[in-house]
């Protein structure tokens, strides 16, 4: 079975419980996420692909370029945009 995949811009937000929220949007302005179209709220696991930069800002990371995020079994997974089909 094939993973609904969603693919965009990405803040994260650290919640005070230890979760993380992660919002895919069209864009970040001013570390906000713009026009969200995913939420994965409360995750308690995220995996972030080695080489993924994010920027910090407080409790919140964003991206400056469209990644793919995917829940699988449980954790949140954010990487690169894959050119297999």
């Amino acid at each position: 079975m094939k993973l609904p995949i969603d693919r965009g811009l990405v803040v994260v937000d650290d919640e005070a419980d230890g979760t993380q929220t992660v919002h895919i949007c069209a864009d970040v302005r001013n570390g906000e996420p713009v026009e969200v179209f995913a939420t994965h709220t409360r995750a308690g696991r995220v995996s972030i692909q080695e080489g993924v930069a994010l920027t910090r800002r407080g409790h919140r990371s964003f991206s400056t370029q469209i990644l793919e995020v995917f829940d699988e079994e449980g954790v949140v997974n954010i990487q690169r945009v894959s050119t297999r089909r």
